[in-house]
């Protein structure tokens, strides 16, 4: 049996047939692509796992080949294949959903295994509780709290409204968090053993949506062989956790107002209501109340959803954040090495970068660092290339008392991977004192 599914897209022959080649003799199964066409024409037919996918294509290039991928199924995991020139578009992809990306030219195992990374979070994400397409990925950080003062006054809200019923927004912009904290919430109310079912909103097919929410009867419409369960009944005594909820159809939002007031909804050609006890939890990166002002969202729609309200900070201002979370990708993707550990010049690096792709990029970076270290310490060479412009430049031995302290500081948070605590323990100072000269030496500036 193949380890997986594998659909190439790139318009030089050359890397169609080398990846054919490796991933054939790594037990998946290959199917290759010249164009976006050409690409989706597959992607149509057949279930793919995994898809790379190139930036440049003749015609139709690769982020709208990207788009229209994640539009058919945004279960699919994108690996955009990029030219030393094009990290920009390479984030951009990011932010539509790509899972990561790897430049030109690559090697063949660096594909390799990120292909079976992608896999292994697939399998993990199916041994969760009942989910949908966009169910949150395995190691991704639902077990930790970040110590930065802004997550900290989010995760004291959450503590509060996690054992409530009340419908939660959260916000924020693409790749910091937002489903790993809707999972935080599932996981610390009375419904954590019930379904935690999800569906990202901005993937829904426009024709097919209401019955994907509501369900339908045998013979509804043309398709329609069975009767459906929709995700709305399949949350019911658990939660349902919608991505990208300002994407919801027009059309679709008055239905949702009604269901969202009480609990109340009809399938798709049936007459009768049923009823479900279901814990909401809304999530987007758009601003809602500009959505509104443009017509794209009902205003007692927003009313309603807006009962508690979560805005995740994005990582570039909670540089704080970085050892921890690097630290926990290390664990799930450093092979079982618990060795293996961030230099404290490369998370200098990490901490100066601006992070536009957030922890979803800061994941992508750290699973390649992983794939090129020489040795159990990832060194700034290590780094992708774009993060170059980030490194200090070089500097004298410290010559003064405060100079010294700095660096023993950055050393110790990196070997305690950003636990302030134990930093604090390991210096012989409380972490009010070690909070306060953080700032004063500008350690994550």
């Amino acid at each position: 049996m193949a380890h997986g599914k594998i659909l190439a897209i790139d318009d030089e022959k050359n890397i169609r047939h080398l990846i054919q080649s490796e991933f054939t003799l790594e037990g998946f199964e290959v199917v290759t692509a010249g164009s976006g066409e050409e690409g989706l024409e597959r992607f149509y037919q057949q279930k793919f796992d995994i898809v790379f996918l190139d930036l440049k294509l003749p015609n139709m290039d690769g982020i709208e080949t990207l788009r229209r991928l994640k539009q058919k199924s945004s279960a699919a995991e994108v690996i955009m294949i990029t030219g030393h020139g094009e990290v920009e578009s390479a984030v951009m992809s990011l932010k539509l959903g790509a899972r990561d990306y790897v430049t030109k030219p690559f090697k063949l195992d660096e594909l390799v295994t990120l292909a079976k990374h992608a896999i292994q979070d697939r399998r993990a994400a199916q041994c969760e509780p009942k989910t949908t397409a966009g169910s949150v990925c395995a190691g991704d950080g639902r077990g930790i709290r970040c110590p930065s003062p802004a997550m900290a006054e989010i995760y004291r809200a959450v503590d509060r409204i996690a054992p409530t019923d009340a419908t939660v927004l959260i916000q924020g912009e693409t790749g910091v968090g937002k489903d790993v904290l809707a999972t935080q919430i599932h996981q610390g109310s009375p419904r954590k053993k019930a379904p935690f079912v999800v569906l990202d909103c901005g993937m829904l097919n426009e024709n097919l949506a209401e019955s994907e929410l509501y369900g339908h009867r045998k013979g509804a419409f043309s398709g329609a062989d069975e009767q459906k369960r929709g995700l709305v009944e399949q949350s019911d005594k658990g939660t349902l956790f919608l991505d990208e909820i300002g994407n919801i159809d027009l059309d679709l939002q008055k239905k949702f107002l009604r269901f969202l007031e009480t609990g109340r909804f009809r399938r798709v050609g049936e007459t009768s209501e049923i009823q479900v006890d279901a814990r909401i939890i809304l999530a987007t990166n758009v601003d809602l109340c500009d959505a509104v002002q443009k017509g794209q969202l009902r205003k007692d729609l927003l009313y309603r959803m807006d009962v508690v309200s979560l805005t995740i900070p994005p990582l570039r201002q909670r540089p704080e954040d970085i050892p921890l979370l690097v630290a926990k990708v290390i664990e799930v993707y450093g092979a079982g090495d618990s060795k293996i550990r961030m230099s404290s010049d490369a998370l200098e690096i990490l901490a100066r970068y601006n992070w536009p792709g957030n922890i979803r990029e800061l994941k992508s970076v750290i699973t390649k660092a992983l794939i090129f270290a020489d040795t159990d310490v990832i060194l700034p060479d290590d780094l992708p290339r774009h993060l170059a412009a980030h490194r200090k430049a070089p500097t004298r031995q410290p010559k003064t008392l405060e100079e010294m302290e700095k660096n023993h500081i950055i050393a110790v948070l990196a070997e305690t991977e950003g636990n302030q605590s134990q930093a604090a323990d390991i210096l012989g100072i409380n972490r009010k004192t070690l909070y306060k000269k953080i700032h004063k030496f500008k350690i994550f500036s």
